[in-house]
């Protein structure tokens, strides 16, 4: 109490600029410190880790010949953690238009002895937008939208219906890297946040949970572990379909395609670090 009351009388002796400042400072730190404080005071039912990516389905001219290729990187180090690519005669082939995506995947474990039912996760962050798209197993019944509360900046809500005790589940947020986002990761050099403002669930009231960084190659693998034989996702295959020498020469899209910047060729401890 003592200590209290001395800082309490430090306080008030400041000037009121500094007093402002002094307010200021506590109300921003506030958010970053008030998931563990929960945590102290109430049993966590709920663990949620966090990795970025992205994914990209290219083409590059080589030469006379064209390279088909896909690659998923960790946004967070630019490290390739797998690509996989195909170089053939160009008309020869044909493959899915290239895209990249920004992928966010959650992990969320549940560490209590009893299923959770009707769980509700509010995310946000700047590679959210109303192109993204929730991704899931096919067996987990879960869906995921947007929404605005009052005075608030808009959520994205992700709603699963049933995980089992003592389990865990992957979920992804995949949005399209389009020319807003390429200048915010590329150009701007920006890095991509997540926040998750509250979890809730029929068995727990909303409360803001603690979320950890997840090594980026740990996740694919943790994903991959959880995935039934037919949960499989058919973007990690590089599909390339030859043409036959009596089928008319395929003719690549004309559309102007910008690749992404050249990831960085990392060591296998290193390419999951965030």
């Amino acid at each position: 109490m003592g200590v209290l009351k001395k800082c309490w009388n430090w306080f008030w002796g400041q000037s009121v600029f500094n007093k402002v400042a002094i307010i200021g400072l506590f109300a921003a730190f506030v958010p970053f410190v008030l998931p563990t404080i929960v945590a102290w005071f109430r049993p966590t039912m709920i663990h949620v880790g966090v990795s970025f990516y992205t994914y990209e389905r290219g083409v590059q001219a080589q030469g006379m010949n064209t390279l088909y290729f896909f690659e998923r990187r960790n946004l967070v180090s630019d490290c390739s953690i797998r690509r996989e690519e195909q170089s053939v005669s160009s008309g020869r082939a044909k493959a899915p238009a290239p895209q990249s995506w920004v992928l966010i995947k959650l992990l969320l474990e549940n560490v209590s002895d009893r299923d959770m039912t009707s769980l509700r996760v509010g995310v946000r962050s700047p590679a959210i937008n109303q192109t993204t798209q929730l991704l899931t197993a096919p067996r987990l019944v879960a869906a995921g939208n947007k929404e605005a509360p009052p005075d608030v900046k808009p959520l994205y809500v992700i709603s699963i219906a049933t995980v089992p005790a003592e389990s865990s589940v992957v979920v992804t947020l995949k949005t399209p890297i389009d020319d807003y986002l390429r200048d915010f990761i590329y150009v701007k050099r920006r890095p991509v946040t997540i926040q998750v403002p509250y979890v809730s669930a029929d068995q727990f009231r909303q409360y803001p949970p603690i979320v950890s960084r997840t090594n980026a190659v740990k996740m694919l693998n943790r994903e991959g572990v959880l995935r039934t034989q037919d949960d499989g996702f058919a973007e990690d295959t590089l599909l390339v379909t030859m043409l036959s020498s009596d089928e008319l020469d395929g003719k690549e899209s004309k559309a102007s395609y910008q690749v992404l910047p050249k990831a960085k060729a990392c060591s296998e401890v290193e390419a999951g670090v965030w």
